[in-house]
Formats: structure tokens, sequence, C-alpha cells
């Protein structure tokens, strides 16, 4: 599951599927939207065909019925690359440290910075 949020516009009662595995619900099950919330970040409340009610949910797991992809027929897609603004971070992203480092896309010059701090701290 991709941690980017992704926008999709539902209203009460709007047919969705789940895009990916829910607890208790699979992927590619039918649901019906219940309740839409939210101001900032919308999420939607939705009671799915195998009488499962999931709340908290969006783009990332909810897509409409025709827009709905099986889970083996997916093709991934790569993230595009970050261009960085200063000369400091251009470096680090022509060098190929940037967040290929970690999979959480983390600076390498933070995790040194963390390293570091640790070892100040234990004496090590």
């Amino acid at each position: 599951m991709s941690g980017l949020l992704t926008e999709i516009d539902l209203k009460r009662h709007d047919k969705v599927r789940a895009h990916v595995d829910l607890p208790g619900v699979p992927a590619g099950t039918p649901g019906k939207v219940l309740v839409v919330s939210g101001v900032t970040w919308i999420r939607y409340r939705v009671l799915f065909d195998n009488g499962v009610e999931v709340g908290l949910l969006d783009g990332r797991h909810l897509v409409r019925p025709k827009e709905f992809v099986p889970v083996d027929q997916r093709v991934e897609v790569e993230a595009p690359v970050a261009v960085a603004g200063n000369g400091a971070a251009a470096e680090a992203v022509d060098d190929g440290a940037g967040a290929a480092d970690n999979a959480f896309g983390v600076p390498a010059h933070l995790l040194e910075r963390s390293k570091n701090a640790r070892a100040r701290l234990t004496g090590g």
C-alpha cells in the first residue's frame, strides 16, 4: 500500500470497492459509503457487502467499481525522483545517497546525525 494520500471524491451512498486488503475485507470487495467526514483529510466509513463496516478510509483504500484492477494484474509504478532545491541537498541526490539509503526516505545526513548522537549518549 502506498503511503501517499490519494484524492478520491465520493459522496454518501456511492458504490466503492476495496483497493487493498483491509481487516476482514479482501481487496475487491464491493461496498457502499455510509459517512463522509473531515476537512483537510477526507475519510469515509464504508459498509462492505460481506457485512464488515470500516472507517477512516481514503483514496489509498478505496476505488470506484469501474476503476478497480485485481491485485494480480497491477503493475508497479516507480515514484518520481524529487528535485532538490539547494546545493547540499542536490549533491546528496546526485550521489544516490538520498532516499535510497532506507525504505522510509530519510536523508542520509539525518541518519548520520542520529548515529553520532546515539554514540555520544552511550559513550561508544
